[in-house]
């Protein structure tokens, strides 16, 4: 399918990956996505101490290279940078780990600056840890085989023998993950549907697909709650704990958030494979929790703020674009200002609304729950704002619509 975009200066974002977006005129190349295949590992203690000491060389050289940039500015290219930071004095037990980790470890470092100039230093401390492989380092089902002999790891499930790609090793706490990116199989949707989206704290999402609402995860963060109440009183105790026994309440409070992030992922998958199923073309929301949660300007209390931060809107946004481009499906983000507060039966708009969970319009007296009248506000401004064509031939024109519309 592909997308054209009429020449407006007013666009919306608009997301469809798993077609190239183009404009008028222009030549449309194919595009591969890849997508991480993620493996739980359990490698033996000699081998996970070797997997750790090349953790800490890479983490030794992009620390270095970090620390160069900073005094010198970037080089011109990460090839540069690599020279220096490689040819230098470094410590013997950096130089035994494998070259070509530690050259990723100075690209990434040399990436990082790019961004940002105050691109942090790594830590032994930080939650993750990732080693980075070219292509030719994963054979016979192992990471340089030659060196690692006699060494082995189990996995939770089959592994490949070869790799023709580059991998990645992860480390999270004492959880060792491989990840293997492969192609994406893209699957055409068969739906027709329309919907739009409105996040919120007491539903995750509430839908409008112009047939009816969909609440969606109504209720769920209950036990959410639940398991963050047994986290904050744990970490109250952590502090008063005997020092034998804090070692064992961080793994239990690292455990409880692991599994608060495992239910909220969980909820993200179902959801977001739901509406790629069903739908066609689905609106969302700029919904940018970072800044409605700041303490400055806030003009709602810490439990909701901590509410939405949990729910990670905007970590399912990102997974919902990525499952939209497997299964050819559009999303479009929209502006949601106001969406609640204005009525959608007379246009009227409710200065007044604060927290209540039922709209109720002081001009018209129209009544709806306040999680609908989201739904139906995000729908009807949407409409106003684009127009999507679908024609048989697959293809599609989006342009926003004039003002007077």
């Amino acid at each position: 399918m592909t997308i054209t975009f009429l020449p407006n200066r007013n666009w919306l974002r608009i997301s469809s990956p798993s077609c190239t977006a183009s404009a008028v005129g222009s030549t449309d190349s194919e595009n591969t996505g890849l997508q991480s295949r993620k493996i739980r590992i359990y490698p033996e203690p000699a081998l996970a101490k070797v997997w750790k000491r090349w953790q800490a060389a890479c983490r030794y050289c992009y620390n270095q290279a970090i620390a160069y940039q900073r005094q010198h500015g970037a080089p011109k290219t990460a090839r540069k940078l690599r020279d220096i930071i490689l040819r230098s004095d470094l410590p013997g037990w950096v130089k035994d780990a494998p070259c070509h980790i530690k050259q990723n470890a100075v690209v990434e470092a040399w990436l990082a600056f790019r961004r940002s100039k105050d691109a942090r230093f790594r830590s032994v401390r930080d939650r993750s840890h990732t080693l980075q492989f070219n292509a030719g380092n994963f054979r016979n089902g192992t990471w340089y085989p030659k060196l690692t002999r006699g060494l082995a790891f189990r996995a939770s499930e089959e592994m490949p023998r070869e790799w023709v790609r580059g991998t990645e090793l992860m480390r999270v706490k004492d959880r060792w993950y491989a990840i293997f990116p492969e192609p994406v199989n893209e699957q055409c949707s068969l739906a027709k549907g329309v919907i739009a989206l409105d996040p919120g704290v007491r539903s995750f999402l509430t839908g409008f697909d112009g047939a009816g609402f969909v609440d969606i995860a109504k209720g769920d963060f209950g036990r959410i709650v639940r398991l963050c109440y047994h986290l904050d009183d744990l970490q109250s105790r952590l502090s008063k704990a005997p020092r034998p026994k804090r070692r064992r309440m961080r793994q239990a409070a690292f455990r409880l958030r692991e599994r608060i992030r495992n239910l909220v992922d969980e909820c993200h998958r179902k959801v977001a494979a739901f509406l790629t199923d069903n739908y066609r073309l689905i609106f969302l929301p700029t919904f940018e929790s970072a800044k409605m949660v700041a303490k400055a300007g806030r003009k709602f209390g810490s439990k909701t703020a901590r509410a939405m931060l949990t729910w990670a809107h905007y970590r399912f946004k990102q997974l919902l674009k990525f499952q939209a481009k497997k299964k050819n499906v559009v999303v479009v983000e929209v502006s949601e200002a106001y969406t609640s507060k204005t009525c959608t039966k007379c246009g009227h708009i409710h200065t007044k609304l604060g927290g209540a969970k039922v709209f109720r319009c002081p001009k018209c007296n129209h009544r709806l729950p306040r999680d609908w009248q989201g739904a139906l506000g995000v729908m009807l401004r949407a409409l106003r704002d684009t127009a999507i064509l679908f024609s048989s031939g697959q293809d599609a024109i989006a342009a926003p619509l004039s003002d007077n519309a």
